[in-house]
């Protein structure tokens, strides 16, 4: 049995750091008798409580509560009225990541390849290097080489592991107006947030994942990390301007 008018309870108000904000309010309540079909309980059910208008309702779920019913409804969005910027855009949003990674590569790719096989003796026969077990003499290079029946160090080796990353930047927009610009393009620079400079690299950015969220959207920015030279101009192009 409840007594008095019960009132509406906050049970989470979380915001990110973006600004993204979920509220979860819920209220006890009583059918007026039992039992009730679904289309009875559900026309006592009580409305959903007002909220500001940066905030859109996403769910409700009723419960049993020691005899009684609770029901929770969980909005999400931004504060205020959603129309004024209470999140952060593109350009001043404090949520950006690295994830830094090896990928193996063929070693046809490598920098230094041509140094390689001067040094060590490698003949490329196609798309194939045959290097020979054991050097003939030393070849003066910045790579070293060795001396003659030295074992080769890179007898058997066909691929070399690379320095590669993903860069994520994740910001709040009014629209989805930027997201597609400059996608499976080259970017040199200019990057949001703080990406990291490696030299003689540029980005490639992929697609954009997005999450509508009450009036905004939730995207991230996705940027990868090209090998030593960059990314082939021919096959990408700039994105510029």
């Amino acid at each position: 049995m409840i007594y008095g008018e019960p009132g509406i309870h906050i049970d989470d108000d979380q915001t990110d750091r973006i600004g993204i904000r979920t509220l979860v309010l819920s209220q006890m309540w009583q059918p007026s008798r039992w039992p009730l079909t679904m289309a009875e309980l559900l026309a006592e059910t009580p409305a959903a409580p007002e909220v500001p208008g940066g905030l859109w309702f996403i769910g409700r779920q009723t419960r049993r509560a020691t005899g009684t019913l609770r029901t929770t409804w969980t909005f999400e969005g931004v504060d205020g009225d959603g129309k004024s910027v209470t999140f952060k855009t593109r350009g001043n949003s404090p949520d950006y990541r690295f994830e830094p990674g090896f990928a193996q590569v063929d070693i046809l790719v490598h920098p230094e390849i041509q140094s390689m096989l001067t040094a060590y003796e490698g003949t490329l026969i196609g798309d194939q290097i045959f290097w020979s077990p054991t050097l003939s003499g030393g070849v003066a290079t910045g790579l070293g080489g060795g001396q003659s029946g030295q074992l080769n160090p890179m007898f058997g080796v066909k691929d070399w592991f690379r320095l590669e990353g993903t860069y994520i930047y994740r910001y709040v927009a009014t629209d989805l107006a930027g997201v597609k610009s400059g996608v499976g393009r080259i970017h040199k620079g200019g990057l949001p947030g703080e990406a990291p400079n490696y030299t003689d690299r540029d980005w490639l950015k992929a697609p954009s994942p997005w999450r509508r969220r009450g009036p905004v959207f939730d995207i991230q920015e996705i940027y990868w990390l090209s090998g030593p030279g960059g990314w082939p101009q021919p096959v990408y192009g700039s994105a510029q301007k």
